[in-house]
Order: structure tokens, then C-alpha cells, then sequence
């Protein structure tokens, strides 16, 4: 996965990073919308989060196709993929798609949550602080884990859990030279 932890980090880079990285900054719009419209989100949310799901998919792609690095585009490459076969699959399920969706993000979350966990399993280790990267990774663990249960019994519920998870699932917290990062994964 591509990540930036600034505008100008988005500004150096190459033009398939910036349609990645700018395109999946979209994705908290979509959570904004879930929780400010739901009965319109229902009906918009395949296309207003499945083509931005497919064009950052499409440009991590180019951009690691473009560093001819196998090392650098092993993990970002098939998660990338895979992004960008859900967003058609959302795409092409249209308006019926909401529990889908909240499934679908309900998982991603999940696998994003155990790589941070081993971020901070790490830090625990080598003796940093935590804490406040290991708050953002239980919220987000337990979004995405109300996201898979019971998703049929309330759309409504369903869909501001679901708009709270796309609002906070394009960043990472982290530390970096003991000092608090958050920043832009696409």
C-alpha cells in the first residue's frame, strides 16, 4: 500500500501515487455521508465508494508496476488487487450492496487491524509507547468486528458503524522518532 504522511508528500510523488493516495482520501467522504444521509447513502454508497475503491486500486497498481521493485509491490500489489476487484464487485451490486459493503469493510478492517496490532506488539516489545495507536486499533477492530455481526438486523445501525469505519480506515497511527503520526494508506 501506498502511504503519505503530508500534502507534500503527495505533491513529490509520481502522478499514479497522488490518483491513489487522493482517490482513497475519498473513501471518509462516503463514511460522512453514512452518517449525515443515511436513506441516501443506501441508494449512492456502490458508486461513491466503489469507484474510488477501484481508481486507488488501479493507481497503487500502476505505481508499483512503475518501481519494477518485486520487493516493494509484494504486499501493496495483492491488496491492491483485491481492492480493486471488491470496489467492481460493489460497483456492479448497485443499490442492493449495503450489507455487502458494511461485510466487506467489516473484513478489511479486521486484516488491517492485525497488521497494526503487530506494529504495536512490536513496540511493546522494543519498549515504546503505545498507547494511543493501540486505542485507534480497538475502535477500529471493534467497528469492523459490528460490521460482521448481525449485519441484517438494522440498516440504520449498520450504516453509521459502516460510515464511522470508511471515515477512519484510509489512516494509520503510528509513532516515528517518538513522535505521533497519522497518515494517508492507500
Amino acid at each position: 500500500m501506498t502511504t503519505v504522511s503530508s500534502v507534500k508528500d503527495v505533491r513529490n510523488s509520481k502522478i499514479s501515487v497522488q490518483v491513489a493516495v487522493i482517490s482513497m482520501l475519498l473513501v471518509p467522504v462516503a463514511g460522512v455521508s453514512c452518517l449525515l444521509f443515511p436513506a441516501l447513502a443506501e441508494e449512492a454508497l456502490p458508486w461513491y465508494l466503489g469507484v474510488p475503491m477501484v481508481v486507488s486500486a488501479i493507481g497503487s497498481i500502476v505505481a508499483v508496476v512503475r518501481e519494477r521493485d518485486a520487493g516493494a509491490g509484494r504486499e501493496s500489489l495483492g491488496s491492491a488487487i483485491v481492492l480493486c476487484v471488491l470496489g467492481l464487485v460493489i460497483i456492479v451490486h448497485g443499490a442492493n450492496s449495503t450489507v455487502f459493503i458494511g461485510i466487506v469493510w467489516g473484513l478489511l478492517g479486521l486484516q488491517k487491524a492485525a497488521r497494526t496490532f503487530d506494529g504495536i506488539f512490536s513496540d511493546i516489545r522494543h519498549k515504546r509507547p503505545f498507547a494511543v495507536a493501540l486505542a485507534f486499533c480497538v475502535l477500529q477492530f471493534v467497528l469492523s468486528v459490528l460490521l460482521i455481526l448481525n449485519p441484517f438486523a438494522n440498516i440504520e445501525h449498520h450504516l453509521i458503524v459502516l460510515g464511522i469505519e470508511l471515515i477512519l480506515y484510509p489512516f494509520k497511527l503510528h509513532r516515528k522518532h517518538g513522535k505521533l503520526k497519522i497518515e494517508a494508506e492507500a
